[in-house]
């Protein structure tokens, strides 16, 4: 159902590569240059274009009235919080992970540094996707730049290990610490995040 507005996916992927094809006309074309900035400008712009999409995780639902099917069905409203967040990251953070492959060409990153930007925007765009969740549970029928306001802060631990671990990778040091915080990080997100957003839209319904 998301893939039939393109503006759902497409908007994300697009303002992520203006965003990053910016930086080398805005600053230096030069290479050294670019490439010490490549870590923070890719996951700056991986996390603003991450937003742009949550408030569509459930408005649309709670419109039409699909969201009370949801929480009157005998299916637990878990695991349909958690479908509905990897969906939302299928539609807008994979695009992501693919425009990240062309941002490396324009920053001059390293091919070395390549597997570590892929594994960290896997495991930061999943996380700030669940953030995203409770951000448009709480925002339900209100303004849409409340979801992101909410969300904004509490992605900044995301954003500073992502931009460590690229950092890392090149200047060719080990960078498998700050992928395994990330992990764990992810691993008590997908049930904590996703029962705090149950909550959130319970509350927002009482």
């Amino acid at each position: 159902m998301a893939f039939r507005r393109s503006s759902t996916y497409i908007t994300p992927l697009i303002f992520f590569l203006i965003v990053i094809s910016f930086f080398p006309i805005a600053l230096s074309p030069d290479q050294d240059f670019l490439r010490s900035l490549a870590p923070g400008v890719i996951w700056i712009a991986a996390l603003l274009s991450s937003l742009l999409a949550i408030e569509t995780i459930f408005s649309e639902d709670f419109r039409d009235g699909t969201l009370d099917e949801f929480f009157i069905s005998n299916d637990p409203s878990f695991v349909l919080v958690f479908a509905k967040v990897l969906c939302h990251w299928l539609v807008t953070g994979f695009p992501i992970l693919l425009a990240s492959l062309i941002s490396s060409l324009i920053l001059y990153l390293p091919v070395s540094s390549l597997l570590p930007m892929i594994c960290s925007l896997i495991l930061g765009t999943f996380f700030m996707s669940l953030l995203g969740a409770i951000g448009a549970a709480l925002s339900l029928g209100k303004s849409a730049i409340l979801s992101a306001i909410i969300v904004l802060p509490f992605s900044i631990p995301t954003l500073l290990m992502g931009t460590a671990a690229v950092s890392s990778a090149i200047d060719y040091q080990d960078y498998s610490g700050f992928l395994l915080i990330m992990g764990a990080m992810l691993a008590i997100g997908v049930p904590g995040l996703c029962l705090l957003t149950v909550e959130a839209i319970l509350l927002n319904y009482e």
